[in-house]
């Protein structure tokens, strides 16, 4: 069972990086295309992209900053608190259910316990006196 949480582990972190590399990749195509420069409206403001200068690489750098942010740390603490929170909830239930029920068991079962107790007690004895009485010379 390691090996396959392994696997998987593996398998994200390398799907993640080529995420990574892909948005970084895609970023420099939009901003080094050659063809006409872009005009992008978003509500009132109008945005030119493809002149290439500071600005353009400036945002893109910090968009590609915090795509990695998320995907570096963002998504692994979702699937912590989504995943390993409830199943350390449902175990800590779990344990707190199996430690009253052994209680209970405890204190009904305390007789037989202290009368197997006093049993144990006596035959150890016993058989201490025994091998005493075989040891000791006449």
């Amino acid at each position: 069972m390691k090996t396959l949480f392994k696997i998987l582990f593996i398998g994200t972190a390398l799907m993640v990086l080529v995420a990574m590399f892909g948005a970084m990749f895609g970023g420099w195509a939009l901003l080094n295309h050659h063809g006409s420069d872009m005009h992008v409206v978003f509500g009132d403001d109008e945005f030119f992209l493809g002149s290439g200068d500071f600005g353009d690489w400036l945002g893109a750098s910090i968009g590609l900053f915090i795509a990695g942010v998320v995907c570096v740390l963002v998504v692994p603490l979702v699937v912590l608190l989504g995943v390993a929170l409830p199943l350390l909830i449902v175990g800590g239930v779990m344990a707190v259910v199996l430690a009253s029920l052994l209680g209970v068991g405890a204190l009904l079962g305390s007789p037989l316990i202290l009368l197997g107790l006093l049993v144990f007690v006596v035959l150890r004895n016993r058989s201490r006196a025994n091998a005493a009485a075989k040891s000791t010379p006449v």
